[in-house]
């Protein structure tokens, strides 16, 4: 395990640090830094006339944020609310378009266009992604699963990865805070006869706001590309990160009131039972051909290793080793107004899984191996037949097959506890979109999905040593539904404004109903609402500012009219950028998240999750071209709230915390 960093010894060590980047600031310039050159975006998967309401995040926003982790940067910059059981926001849930439980399943988090999701409900931790790597974030919102598959049913995030410029680039990162906040990072990227090389290096621990809720991190990528010939561009990439993460647990009332900070499982002793560790390699490549009369072929191929091992408990200790394959094979094709593409999907997922009595993992007390694979194929058809219109289709059918197997070695004849199963299915998606660019500063759209989202692993069998009534759930199939969205942008000069409605309608939601111990298709269910934006970009000021009214209720069943818990009906979101000199800007960030029905209250009777508002500020400080210094602080005023409660427990918000940093750009 490893250890956090002793306090006083950290905040001396920025100290000294800011001290020498100071004195490096203020002495007189006897050179001129290169401007950094940026090649076009690639690995994007926002199409130019998408049909919808998107954020993208670039570069220079993600390096002037001030923020420790990807999920700090979704929620100051994208909007994005995120729900936490620990108060650390990198491995919490990502909710987009109104999902409560089990969100991170109903969002597709990409890198580089490659799935991040796991196979299972947890959600995949967001320091896997160090920002330092990013160069763009995509947010797309509402449901995309005829052009991207499984998980997204409620919107995709793209994290779109740094590459090697025209001209060779790096930097230097440190920064230290309150709850011993840690961090360090250093990239250098550079071309060499065609070789485009990155490299990404860093470290990001924190003791964590509450009682045993440490968080550290320790990651290296390199990316590679080359142009083969000027048809053909060859690139891969490998990222390794190892990470440590500790679990404070819920509180009760009482507790949450009078001290959030605390840990349950601090207080009884058993601290060191409630961690995990994890070690992922992940390896991507992708190979494009072109000029073939006006057909490119693409092949990208990813594979990610991860090595978890779970400690829930005196008694719940679990290693699994998860693999995830995915080949994507297609080609495309531009005559004229028409662009058409189609290829294969491939997705293979395996998990092997020992459970162990205790933490020395010396008495195995069961085991588990499943496998899932997805194979399908998709087509799309772009049709720009006029200047100011834009017709985009797609679709999109899989066949998914899981194998599941299940041994309990203290009881191998209990069919609860041990079994050897397997469910498949077929599903289909459709997607059609009209957008109308009236002028250079007005468009619309319009666009209706048909989506699905498979089970997760664990929604459909029960290996993790939780038994569920029925061990392996064959009947569960997946969610399916149509979505419909409508919206304007309006962009005179330096505004932005932008309205979308949507609806949502979903056949057979699952969730877990805790009177049957088991995840069923539940209900139907029924999601509509407005988003509205409005920023300005402007030399001195930069604001932006989003609503979005949701409302999420069962539609048939036991709970018909009966809202879909842990979804508050109104979230508001704003950022201001002050330049108040040319050396120095001040920024500011605000949320505002509504009240929601708690955890398990399918009959909307229990005390609700009161809602919240947090207010951030950061203050960056450039002296000098290549160089700035950083102060943030979130949650300014210290604002008591959990962003989770279940049947009357509750997961606390972290409360005030500072940053101290600086940068230095070669």
């Amino acid at each position: 395990m490893i250890q956090a960093m002793d306090g006083r010894f950290q905040i001396g060590r920025i100290i000294g640090l800011l001290g020498f980047f100071f004195a490096i600031a203020m002495a007189e310039e006897t050179e001129q830094l290169p401007d950094l050159v940026v090649e076009a975006v690639r690995d994007s998967v926002l199409p130019p006339d998408f049909a919808g309401s998107a954020t993208v995040i670039h570069r220079s926003e993600i390096e002037q944020s001030g923020s420790r982790s990807v999920a700090d940067l979704l929620v100051a910059r994208g909007g994005v609310r995120i729900t936490s059981s620990t108060g650390n926001l990198s491995g919490g849930e990502i909710h987009l378009r109104g999902f409560g439980e089990n969100s991170a399943s109903r969002v597709l988090v990409l890198v580089n266009g490659r799935p991040l999701n796991r196979a299972d409900m947890a959600a995949s931790s967001l320091l896997e992604i160090p920002i330092s790597q990013l160069d763009r974030v995509e947010i797309l919102r509402g449901a995309q699963t005829a052009k991207f598959g499984d998980n997204a049913v409620g919107g995709v995030i793209n994290l779109v990865t740094k590459r090697a410029g025209a001209e060779a680039a790096g930097y230097l990162e440190s920064a230290g805070g309150s709850d011993d906040a840690f961090l360090s990072r250093a990239g250098y990227s550079k071309r060499i006869d065609g070789n485009g090389l990155s490299l990404n290096l860093e470290r990001n621990d924190t003791a964590g706001w509450r009682d045993h809720s440490a968080s550290e991190l320790d990651s290296a990528s390199i990316r590679w590309d080359k142009d083969l010939t000027p048809s053909a561009n060859l690139t891969a990439g490998f990222a390794w990160t190892d990470e440590y993460t500790e679990f404070p647990g819920p509180l009760g009332e009482e507790a949450y009131r009078n001290d959030p900070r605390q840990s349950i499982y601090e207080q009884s002793g058993y601290g060191d039972q409630y961690f995990s560790e994890e070690t992922t390699r992940r390896f991507d490549g992708t190979l494009k051909l072109g000029g073939f009369g006006g057909a490119d072929f693409e092949v990208p191929l990813a594979w990610t290793h991860r090595d978890l091992s779970w400690n829930f408990g005196p008694g719940s200790h679990t290693d699994n080793l998860m693999n995830t394959v995915t080949l994507v094979p297609q080609v495309s094709h531009r005559n004229g107004n028409w662009e058409s593409a189609a290829g294969l999907s491939m997705r293979y997922d395996s998990l092997d899984l020992d459970q162990f009595a205790e933490i020395s993992r010396q008495n195995r007390i069961g085991s588990a191996k499943l496998d899932r694979a997805i194979i399908g194929v998709f087509s799309s058809v772009d049709w720009k037949w006029a200047d100011d219109w834009h017709l985009s289709t797609g679709a999109r059918w899989e066949h998914s097959k899981v194998d599941a197997k299940a041994v309990n070695d203290r009881y191998p004849d209990d069919p609860e506890l041990n079994f050897s199963q397997q469910s498949q299915e077929q599903n289909a998606a459709f997607q059609i979109g009209l957008r109308w660019d009236a002028r250079e500063d007005v468009s619309a759209w319009l666009r209706y999905d048909r989506f699905y989202r498979l089970p997760s692993t664990d929604e459909i069998a029960s290996y993790q040593g939780y038994p569920l009534s029925v061990p392996f759930n064959a009947n569960l199939t997946a969610e399916k539904g149509h979505n419909l969205e409508l919206g304007v942008e309006y962009s005179p000069g330096e505004w932005t404004w932008r309205l979308n409605g949507f609806a949502q309608w979903m056949q057979g939601e699952i969730a877990y109903d805790y009177l049957q111990n088991l995840n069923v298709n539940l209900a139907d269910t029924r999601r509509y609402g407005i988003e509205a934006s409005t920023g300005y970009h402007g030399r001195i000021w930069d604001a932006d500012l989003r609503y979005t009214w949701l409302q999420a209720e069962y539609t048939d069943g036991e709970y018909a009219g009966k809202d879909v818990y842990l979804v508050p009906h109104h979230e508001l979101s704003g950022t201001l950028s002050w330049q108040l000199h040319e050396k120095l800007r001040f920024q500011s960030e605000y949320q505002w998240v509504g009240s929601a029905y708690e955890g398990n209250d399918f009959s909307n009777t229990q005390e609700k999750l009161p809602g919240y508002q947090l207010v951030n500020a950061l203050l960056n400080f450039t002296p000098r071209p290549g160089l700035s210094i950083y102060a943030r602080i979130n949650n300014v005023f210290d604002e008591h709230y959990a962003t989770i409660k279940y049947s009357g427990q509750w997961y606390p918000g972290a409360g005030r915390q500072f940053l101290i940093g600086l940068r230095k750009d070669f």
